[in-house]
């Protein structure tokens, strides 16, 4: 399965493909956004210790959770609809929006899953695709081997692969 940095790599690829879409041309002498530093609150019992951060300031950080190509479609959706606003549109140029995924690392294999195992031969196709029918996720033995195809029918299908040492 993809490992998280290229689960990231891939989004942050995606995200700047419809973000610059809806942007249109970039000026060819835009200056990179300015970092965004809060205002210090003032201490408790000082005047003014009511003071709220302006609103232009606040950052917000929203979880996404990306599990597979469906997640990955309303990701983009959403991104789409917060960009309709002009609000958040400045918020997502300027960095105060900004998203993390959402329950760390995904290329862990699920052991919820029900196991079907091939302890020799070709495993093909179709049968990774029959595993993925079933919900299955596959465990080759020692002298099962892998076709190429199988493989990449497998990451396109999310199941997940273990081989015995």
């Amino acid at each position: 399965m993809t490992s998280p940095p290229d689960l990231r790599t891939l989004i942050a690829e995606v995200v700047r493909e419809v973000v610059a879409d809806l942007a249109g041309p970039a000026p060819a002498a835009a200056a990179p956004p300015a970092p965004v530093t809060a205002t210090p609150a003032p201490p408790a019992g000082v005047a003014g210790a009511e003071h709220v951060t302006p609103p232009q300031l606040r950052e917000r950080v929203e979880a996404v959770r990306i599990a597979d190509d469906a997640d990955l479609d309303r990701f983009a959706r959403q991104l789409l609809a917060l960009f309709e606003n002009p609000k958040n549109r400045q918020d997502l140029r300027a960095g105060r929006l900004r998203f993390r995924l959402e329950g760390g690392t995904t290329s862990a294999v699920p052991q919820t899953r029900p196991v079907q195992r091939i302890d020799s031969g070709a495993v093909t196709e179709r049968q990774v695709k029959a595993a993925a029918e079933a919900g299955r996720r596959l465990v080759l033995g020692r002298r099962a081997v892998l076709t190429p195809l199988a493989r990449e029918r497998a990451r396109a299908l999310g199941v997940p692969i273990e081989k015995e040492r």
